[in-house]
């Protein structure tokens, strides 16, 4: 970098001021400059991450789910018990590009907290849950039965995408009929029957 370019470069505090400032555009800009600095970031993330507004919380979330410093663990985890929904699901989602062994359930409990507006009913914790395999499968079937008509559909979403990645080789359409035809739409004794049908087959998996 010459001495021009880094005298153009924003330093560290004042990208910290911009991540705090009101202007979506300006924070969002400021996020995107601490990002490249990588793990030096951090700090200023996680400061963050305890900001009175949610949006600067949420952001700060997603930051330290792209820097993926490990040191960032343990404040993501208290995050996905945020007041707010959007900052639960980022923190959750951040904790699972982070490996964490808590993400899974993380990801579980904030299924229907961060909606995807563009594409329903998909959520952002839907996302890393439908790319996983057989250890979603235990956590996501209870979920089959949840007494919310879109959180069963989510589910079913995500044990259909975790069926297929992690068996390749299974004709879903054929297990899905042999375990009872699940619907999240359906009658309460078909689909807890279902379910059940499905608990059973996880098990077996096992």
């Amino acid at each position: 970098m010459s001495r021009r370019e880094s005298a153009l470069t924003p330093s560290i505090e004042q990208l910290r001021v911009g991540l705090f400032d009101a202007d979506p555009d300006t924070s969002g800009m400021a996020a995107a400059g601490l990002i490249r600095m990588g793990t030096a970031a951090t700090p200023v993330f996680l400061e963050a991450l305890t900001h009175a507004h949610a949006r600067t919380r949420r952001i700060a979330a997603e930051g330290l789910g792209e820097v993926a410093d490990p040191a960032s663990a343990n404040a993501l985890f208290e995050a996905t018990h945020d007041t707010d929904g959007t900052v639960r699901a980022r923190a959750a989602t951040a904790l699972h590009r982070l490996g964490d062994s808590r993400a899974l359930a993380a990801l579980i409990a904030t299924l229907n907290d961060y909606p995807d507006v563009l594409h329903s009913p998909y959520t952002a914790s839907m996302y890393p849950l439908m790319r996983g395999g057989k250890a979603v499968l235990p956590m996501v079937i209870p979920l089959l039965q949840a007494s919310d008509a879109l959180t069963r559909e989510r589910a079913f979403l995500v044990l259909q995408a975790a069926v297929r990645n992690h068996y390749p080789k299974q004709d879903w359409l054929r297990l899905w009929q042999s375990l009872g035809s699940y619907a999240p739409d359906g009658g309460e004794p078909e689909r807890e029957n279902a379910a059940r049908q499905w608990q059973t087959w996880a098990a077996r998996q096992a």
